[in-house]
C-alpha cells in the first residue's frame, strides 16, 4: 500500500468514526455528516475544503436541514444533504464556471448522485428521512413532537444497526469522503 492509498483509506475510516461520534455530540445528521467529512479530509488526507471560519458558518446553516429539513422528516435525510453539500463544493462548479458552461452543474450533480444518492437508494430505497427511518427502524418518526424525537435519539444510540459501520451519518460521510478523495486524486 502506498502513502496515498493509506491516506484515502484512513480518511474514509475516520469519516465513519467521526460520523458516529458527531451524531452523539451534535444530534443532527446534516451538520454531523458535514463536520465528519471536513474534519476527516483535513486530518487524514490533507485536504482543506474550508477555512475554520467558513466551516463554522456552513455548519450553522446545515443545522436546520437535519431530520428531513427542519426536523419534518418529510424532506431529504440530513446525512444526504450534508454529504451532498461537501461533494458539491469539492466539485468546484460555481457561478463563473456555470456562466462559461451552462452544463457545468451536470458534473457536480453526477458526483453527488454517484457518491451519495445512488448509495442511499440502493441501501434504503430512498433519500427521504422518514423512508430511511422506516427502513432502518420499522417506524416513521414525527420529529416535530419532542417526545418522539427523544425516543428516536434513544433508539438510534442503542440500535444494533447504529454502529460506526452501520450509522447512516457514518456511511454518508464515508461515501462523500471517498468521492472527494477520488476527485482530488487521493488514491
Amino acid at each position: 500500500m502506498t502513502g496515498k492509498e493509506s491516506k484515502r483509506k484512513k480518511a474514509i475510516q475516520r469519516a465513519r468514526e467521526l460520523g458516529k461520534e458527531y451524531e452523539n455530540l451534535y444530534v443532527g445528521c446534516a451538520q454531523s455528516s458535514f463536520a465528519a467529512i471536513v474534519d476527516s479530509l483535513r486530518s487524514e488526507a490533507g485536504i482543506e475544503l474550508f477555512t475554520p471560519e467558513e466551516e463554522d458558518k456552513i455548519f450553522t446553516a446545515l443545522v436546520g436541514l437535519s431530520g428531513g429539513v427542519g426536523v419534518s422528516a418529510k424532506g431529504s435525510c440530513g446525512a444526504v444533504t450534508g454529504s451532498s453539500f461537501a461533494v458539491s463544493f469539492a466539485s468546484g462548479k460555481g457561478r463563473k464556471e456555470q456562466l462559461a458552461d451552462k452544463w457545468a452543474s451536470v458534473t457536480t450533480c453526477k458526483n453527488i448522485r454517484d457518491s451519495v444518492v445512488d448509495k442511499f437508494l440502493e441501501e434504503y430505497g430512498s433519500v427521504v428521512c422518514r423512508d430511511i427511518c422506516f427502513c432502518r427502524f420499522g417506524k416513521a418518526y414525527d420529529f416535530t413532537k419532542q417526545d418522539v424525537a427523544i425516543e428516536f435519539l434513544s433508539q438510534s444510540r442503542k440500535h444494533p444497526q447504529c454502529t460506526v459501520e452501520g450509522c447512516t451519518i457514518s456511511k454518508a460521510a464515508a461515501w462523500a469522503v471517498e468521492k472527494i478523495c477520488d476527485m482530488k486524486g487521493v488514491t
